[in-house]
């Protein structure tokens, strides 16, 4: 760009600190000026504007409202005469959303419509004046761009350029910077870029080569988008943190409300249990049909509190296997003694193949039984009653695959992939006759997991029954010689010396029915249905073993077991828990607090029973 001249004949001290402003050169040129700084905009301008006021051409300018307010002040700052250059005719002030407003057409610039307005334009004022061309500056290509019409703002760009070689003008086009904000946006950056014969980077004027001046405005634009950028992952890194401790706030909210829900649960159903067994007792050996469906419905519902509170364990990582070396056979004795109610009722032709012995693993015996007789369960649920189920067991290379197969309502094609996933059900069986949580079969994959091994669903489709594979590391090597498990069960019979056992709990079904199993087992009982009663009797009664529900009101199982230490000293009984909250922290918190055993509601009180026989009784002295 040419040097500008001076206009010494215009110079006086008024405008002495505008010595810099100069004119033009001959010819129509196109600038664009970038920015980020408002007040750098209005001093540019007001600089643009002025030089050609000096040079006295015809000055237009075309912006918003609020800048041609700070362009004039501005103006009148550099010792300008605004309202006598307008009145005059030299200067003139266009608002640049009415003047947009005459030019588009459908949204987009209209060129017969551009001509007529800001050509008639230049038509006039150039009738009025000596001078040959007019100087323009022009926001309205911002405008539209902040408005969200960047095609449309170029399209005006090369209206100008069109003109500019019809009629004679130079023009100074502006853009925010931060217009630019976007990785995406730099095709459309530079594409503007091209349509300038001059392009000023933002904050600087053009002073320097074109090429190099260029160069600097692209990279301006991508540091600015490379910032934005930078600036929104810092912002997604902050929102997925407060996400992930959202999540894990609500995950021990989770956790808390199925603790709270399985001790609720387990609450009722625990007396319901032990009204069976006592019935069984009192009976002359036969069982109703309606005691077989209660047992039965209880049993499901406890398996169906169980398995949630396991599927929370497992999801915070809180299973811990207890792992030995195993016979798979006689894991999948245990997962059909377990599903065997339910075959039965069903009516299902079941069969078993593994080899008798030698087929071996190193698992938690009783969770890896708990996964077989989750898919049991879910091939008996899925099956027709009648249809057919078997469990095969065999060795692959150093893989023990077990299989559970039927030829039930199978499983459609789009499904398979999701059943695993916890919650998901399938389509039941017409009668739905067992229901669920969508559950179980989580259930097995963690499981599975936790042993190294893996499992999967196949299905030929609808109507053509489904088949579990679990895979899991084979055990190579054999066992030592084994030896046979102590016999937990028959019946119990009372205890050699009549021991005394005190029974708290506000629940009185549950109470009173806890009283009669331990009375029919031979043990003097003493039952009480809060703290502070329990606290009356039991220097009296001086029980053996006491039997503290822990979610007592007023004064909870824990704070009651402290206060019979400190009464009773050294004749403190031994202290079992009876709660319906059975997690890890549950039973370290009963340890913690003496209690020699945490048993967790529903109970058989053939367990209760066992527990003060073969573990605590051990530890009292002969009476």
């Amino acid at each position: 760009m040419p040097d500008p001249r001076h206009s010494p004949a215009l110079a006086d001290a008024s405008k002495a600190a505008d010595a810099e402003l100069t004119a033009p050169p001959a010819g129509s040129e196109h600038s664009v000026q970038f920015y980020e700084d408002e007040t750098f905009l209005h001093e540019t301008v007001a600089r643009y504007v002025g030089a050609g006021l000096l040079a006295e051409e015809p000055v237009v300018v075309i912006a918003t409202g609020p800048h041609s307010q700070a362009f004039q002040e501005s103006l009148r700052a550099k010792g300008f005469d605004v309202e006598r250059a307008c009145a005059a005719g030299r200067l003139t002030f266009l608002d640049a959303h009415a003047t947009l407003a005459e030019l588009l057409a459908g949204g987009m610039p209209d060129w017969e419509r551009f001509r007529s307005r800001i050509g008639g334009l230049i038509d006039d004022l150039l009738a009025a004046s000596e001078r040959k061309r007019i100087r323009f500056y022009g926001e309205m290509v911002d405008v539209l761009w902040r408005e969200g019409s960047p095609q449309a703002a170029i399209r005006l760009e090369e209206f100008w350029n069109d003109l500019g070689g019809i009629q004679p003008f130079s023009l100074l086009c502006a853009y925010r910077m931060g217009n630019f904000f976007k990785e995406a946006h730099g095709e459309l950056f530079a594409g503007i870029c091209r349509t300038h014969d001059h392009v000023s980077p933002s904050e600087s004027h053009s002073d320097g080569a074109d090429a190099r001046l260029l160069e600097i405005s692209l990279l301006q634009q991508r540091a600015g988008a490379l910032e934005t950028e930078l600036e929104r992952r810092s912002e997604l890194e902050e929102e997925l943190r407060q996400a992930r401790q959202q999540a894990e706030a609500a995950a021990t909210a989770k956790d808390e409300f199925l603790a709270m829900l399985g001790h609720e649960l387990r609450n009722p159903l625990s007396p319901i249990l032990t009204a069976l067994e006592l019935m069984k007792l009192r009976g002359d050996g036969r069982i109703t049909r309606e005691q077989e469906v209660i047992e039965r419905q209880t049993r499901h519902l406890i398996r169906l509190v169980d398995d949630l509170l396991d599927v929370s364990r497992i999801t915070r990582g809180k299973v811990h296997l207890r792992k030995e070396r195993v016979e798979v056979r006689d894991v999948l004795a245990k997962a059909t003694e377990i599903a065997s109610p339910l075959l039965e009722q069903r009516r299902h032709h079941f069969e078993v193949q593994a080899p008798p012995r030698g087929l071996r693993l190193e698992a938690d015996e009783a969770r890896l039984a708990q996964v077989v007789a989750n898919l049991l369960t879910n091939a008996a649920k899925y099956t027709e009653p009648g249809g057919h189920i078997s469990l095969v067991a065999r060795r692959e290379g150093a893989q023990v695959v077990i299989e559970v197969r039927d030829d039930g309502i199978g499983i459609a094609p789009a499904f398979l992939p999701r059943i695993f996933d916890l919650f998901v059900q399938g389509r039941q069986a017409l009668d739905r006759a067992e229901g669920g949580l969508g559950i179980g079969l989580a259930l097995v994959r963690n499981l599975v997991a936790l042993h190294g091994g893996t499992v999967d669903a196949a299905s030929r489709g609808l109507g053509k029954g489904s088949t579990f594979t679990v895979r899991l590391p084979a055990q190579d090597g054999s066992h030592a010689a084994e030896t046979p498990a102590a016999d937990a069960g028959g019946p119990v019979g009372p205890q050699p010396a009549r021991r005394r056992v005190l029974v708290v709990d506000d629940n009185d079904d549950a109470r009173m029915l806890l009283t009669d199993i331990l009375e029919r087992a031979g043990y003097e009982v003493c039952a009480a249905e809060s703290g502070p009663q329990a606290l009356q009797q039991v220097e009296e009664f001086r029980p053996d073993v006491a039997v503290l529900d822990v979610g007592l009101p007023a004064m909870d199982g824990y704070e009651l077991g402290s206060r019979i230490r400190s009464l009773l000293g050294p004749r403190t009984p031994v202290l079992v828990a009876l709660t319906g909250y059975g997690q890890e922290t549950d039973r370290a918190r009963s340890k913690k607090a003496g209690f020699a055993a945490h048993l967790v509601k529903p109970l058989e009180a053939s367990e209760l029973v066992e527990v003060i026989e073969r573990r605590i009784t051990r530890d009292l002295p002969a009476s």
